[in-house]
């Protein structure tokens, strides 16, 4: 009986982990596009900060469920790496509305570093999870975002929609990505790893 609730309590956590995988990317594209929006406009700044405590929430959320089956280092790692990400994009997003192009420069080369270092970690504590295949849907995921923060600042609008849209079809393939490679690594438990796939290729 224990033992039959065990395995219902670890299958329960598999399957949240796997749906929290497959949407935390809309998620995050979503509500990085709303702040985009927003200071744009030059909406209030503390509609702005809500925003950013919103996408940190995210972060903090889907690191909680990383804590469970990795560990309470790694889950702080990541929350950490992930949320400097989400603050240098918000910080893109506000040096470009206010004109400050030096400034983005520098902070485009932080956000490849930053997302550099998150794929170094996960590529570590599961291997699972393929450097190649990861390093192609992060830094895939990151080069639109970046495209669609540069063409929404620059009021082209209709490129800024499209790219938006691909980003969302895109986030589905890396969400299920993430997430394979946790069910792969629970139900293998550091077997030699599979083939999780490849990501699609973004035209």
């Amino acid at each position: 009986m224990i033992k039959n609730c065990q395995i219902t309590k670890a299958q329960q956590d598999v399957n949240n982990i796997v749906y929290r995988g497959r949407i935390i990317w809309r998620d995050i594209s979503t509500w990085i596009s709303t702040y985009l929006m927003v200071k744009t406009l030059q909406g209030d700044t503390e509609l702005l900060e809500k925003i950013k405590e919103k996408l940190l929430r995210i972060v903090e959320d889907f690191g909680g469920l990383m804590r469970t089956f990795f560990g309470d280092k790694a889950a702080a790692d990541y929350i950490n790496l992930f949320s400097e990400y989400i603050m240098h994009i918000t910080s893109l997003i506000d040096a470009l509305v206010e004109g400050n192009s030096n400034a983005a420069d520098e902070i485009v080369k932080q956000i490849y570093e930053s997302a550099g270092k998150r794929i170094e970690l996960l590529t570590e504590i599961n291997p699972y999870w393929d450097k190649n295949t990861l390093e192609n849907y992060i830094y895939t995921f990151t080069d639109m975002t970046i495209k669609e923060i540069i063409a929404f600042t620059s009021k082209q609008y209709e490129s800024s929609i499209n790219i938006y849209e691909r980003i969302l079809s895109y986030s589905t393939g890396l969400g299920d990505f993430l997430a394979q490679g946790i069910k792969n690594y629970l139900m293998y438990n550091l077997e030699p790893p599979t083939n999780v796939g490849s990501p699609p290729t973004v035209e």
